[in-house]
């Protein structure tokens, strides 16, 4: 009788985990996220990218990475709503925004990063909705790949979640 009742205790909490694991990234390497991200990884290994703080604007992103200084989580002043965010940041997790005047044409544009991390994007004042997301966990140079679609205008990308107080991330239109 022990037993059994053990062995159900074990199954109901491996069935509570398995929901878990959907939303973890999954492992294949680099060939295998859902759209082409060879620029991606050429950008975020080269030695030379666009430096800018938190806080910071450019006209348009570059054609490079972006090497983005992040502060604190509580001293990041996000457009978006981060409540939840940094209830569940510990003190050593640090965020960042950035604005473009535009990203150029109208259209999908990927936010790829090497390290897992939360990404919001802000445009009219409103949080955009992704499109897709992809990520591995096994390719040495970048972790997750996100698809926004965008408009004409400014808009604000905002990452937050990081373990460092630098990131590099890469802004371009999809393929």
């Amino acid at each position: 009788m022990k037993m059994q009742r053990s062995i159900w205790i074990a199954a109901a909490a491996m069935a509570c985990l398995l929901p878990l694991n959907a939303y973890a990234a999954e492992p294949g390497g680099c060939e295998t996220f859902a759209w082409p991200v060879a620029t991606e990884l050429q950008w975020l290994k080269a030695a030379d990218s666009e430096p800018v703080a938190s806080g910071g604007s450019l006209k348009q992103p570059p054609a490079k990475a972006i090497q983005l200084s992040l502060l604190p989580m509580d001293e990041v002043k996000f457009t978006a709503d981060q409540s939840r965010r940094r209830k569940e940041a510990d003190k050593t997790q640090f965020g960042g925004a950035v604005t473009f005047e535009s990203v150029g044409e109208p259209g999908i544009y990927q936010i790829s990063l090497p390290v897992r991390s939360w990404v919001d994007v802000v445009q009219g004042g409103k949080t955009l909705k992704s499109a897709a997301h992809t990520s591995k966990t096994d390719c040495d140079g970048l972790r997750k790949s996100i698809r926004f679609p965008m408009g004409e205008g400014p808009v604000t990308i905002e990452i937050s979640g990081i373990p460092t107080d630098t990131v590099k991330f890469v802004i371009r239109r999809g393929e």
